[in-house]
């Protein structure tokens, strides 16, 4: 596993880590619901948020070592559009931390809309052009797939769980 692989990884340890102190300091007056948002709180400052805006950084300032690991030609002048859509994307996960309510799931749409998009893009590569770059078909691969569908879990879960606080009747 290169660099390059392993910093995503940080930022979701990170994240893991973060999440659960700050669970722990708050335990005996947090419930469910809220134990869900830290969590949510941590993936958007981290995953989406700081995590779009390094994407930006890398793809703006490391171009050309990021066009090779991804297996794109360097000085690819469409890597300047990918990485000012990572930056829209960090920006709006920061934002989610500021504007509470339903604007969360904007940043989570786009996020899942690019991330997922991405990944079929890297297995449409490997099919078509044999394209095994470790930024590619390795564990970006899986990230790009599942990152988003496990984020938007947590993001039903959440809302689920706030549902159930404040609407009583409905618990079982």
């Amino acid at each position: 596993m290169s660099v390059s692989e392993f910093i995503p990884i940080i930022f979701i340890v990170i994240t893991i880590i973060g999440a659960l102190a700050q669970i722990l300091r708050e335990w005996p007056r947090s419930d469910n619901a809220r134990r869900a948002e830290i969590f949510l709180n941590w993936a958007f400052l981290l995953i989406i948020g700081i995590g779009g805006i390094w994407a930006f950084i890398g793809h703006t300032l490391f171009a050309d070592l990021v066009a090779e690991s991804i297996g794109w030609p360097v000085g690819n002048p469409f890597q300047q559009e990918v990485a000012l859509a990572n930056l829209a994307i960090g920006v709006l996960g920061i934002l989610a931390l500021l504007i509470p309510g339903t604007f969360r799931i904007a940043p989570l749409i786009a996020y899942a809309i690019f991330m997922m998009g991405a990944g079929i893009g890297h297995i449409w590569q490997i099919i078509s052009n044999q394209n095994l770059s470790e930024n590619n078909a390795g564990l970006v691969l899986w990230l790009d797939l599942c990152m988003p569908m496990i984020l938007i879990g947590l993001y039903l879960l959440s809302e689920w769980l706030q549902k159930h606080k404040t609407q009583p009747s409905l618990r079982r």
